[in-house]
């Protein structure tokens, strides 16, 4: 009999193989053995800083997915343990290299984690401490995919803390908005100048409105393709019924030692999109509608971005002439 080796997930199907085989004895009408055909997936995992944040400790417990035969499929992680931050914009974390599975399609894919209210649960540190962070229901959430026979998928998951991290209760919660994962082959990045004009004019603007400290929360908002105008341009919200769009990724506006201020992204979906620009980062809570409940405001209209997919980055310039208006 030719010998061949399956993946442990398929041990159960090689098994019922071999048994059936001895129930034919020597019989030559024995049927010839079923070949699996598969395929490998590699994960990896990124993140969209998060301002007065210092670690975000992710531990993971396993890895799980069902096919379209129902079959569940399940990866032990052995609670890897690692610091989200380390992994920001164009960098990525991979979690899983080369995992063999049989190729078609896989739904309710998801990591479970070890939650924060267990011993060496997941954690987030801050400038007071280091917290329990609970994460939602257990488990981050994947798209769907369908693997080709002999194919190597390789896709990652987008954390955006900003949108996906919450403060309630006294408890640091992950919840899953702003969190999604991407075919590698079919996204990009963006790396993005702010017009320092720009950053001068919103601080005088909002001036009363400054956090403690008088240190602006100054983000880029990247907004789906529909949004044409900064009128159209939301806060984070978890749904609304105002006519604006939410935002679909938040970066952190930084200055180098030069004096130029500059943002980036990774792992978007291709596509185009339209930058907006504020210096009231602070004021908008993930939790609620801040632009009708509270005080938060877009400041400029970045301009229209288109992105690449294959992994490539786009470069762009917000503003001296290449951004929308000012609200």
């Amino acid at each position: 009999m030719r010998s061949f080796t399956l993946p442990l997930t398929l041990i159960p199907f090689a098994l019922s193989g071999f048994m059936l085989a001895g129930c034919g004895g020597s019989d030559d009408n024995t049927p010839p053995e079923q070949v699996v055909s598969t395929g490998s997936v590699s994960i990896a995992i990124s993140d969209a800083p998060m301002s007065q944040v210092s670690r975000v400790e992710l531990v993971l417990d396993k890895l799980v997915m069902t096919d379209a035969h129902g079959q569940v499929h399940s990866r032990d992680m052995a609670q890897h343990r690692f610091n989200l931050l380390d992994y920001q914009g164009k960098e990525s974390h991979k979690v899983i290299d080369g995992l063999e599975l049989p190729a078609g399609q896989y739904h309710d894919v998801h990591f479970t984690l070890v939650n924060g209210d267990q011993a060496q649960g997941c954690a987030i540190e801050n400038g007071q401490g280091l917290h329990p962070l609970m994460i939602e229901n257990g488990r981050l959430p994947m798209a769907n995919f369908t693997l080709g026979e002999h194919q190597h998928l390789n896709l990652t998951m987008e954390i955006d803390l900003y949108q996906s991290m919450h403060f309630s209760d006294g408890q640091y919660q992950l919840n899953h908005h702003g969190i999604y994962s991407v075919d590698d082959d079919t996204m990009g990045h963006i790396f993005g100048e702010m017009d320092p004009q720009w950053i001068a004019d919103c601080e005088t603007q909002y001036a009363t409105s400054a956090p403690e400290g008088d240190q602006f929360y100054h983000m880029a908002y990247l907004y789906p393709s529909e949004v044409t105008s900064l009128s159209q341009m939301g806060d984070i919200a978890q749904s609304r019924d105002d006519g604006l769009f939410s935002p679909v990724a938040i970066s952190p506006i930084h200055q180098d030692i030069n004096g130029n201020w500059s943002f980036a992204m990774g792992y978007l979906p291709s596509g185009s999109y339209r930058v907006g620009y504020t210096c009231l980062g602070h004021l908008d809570d993930p939790a609620q509608n801040d632009m009708t409940q509270g005080a938060f405001k877009l400041f400029e209209d970045g301009g229209e971005i288109g992105v690449e997919d294959g992994g490539r980055e786009t470069r762009h310039r917000c503003g001296g002439g290449h951004g929308g208006h000012r609200g």
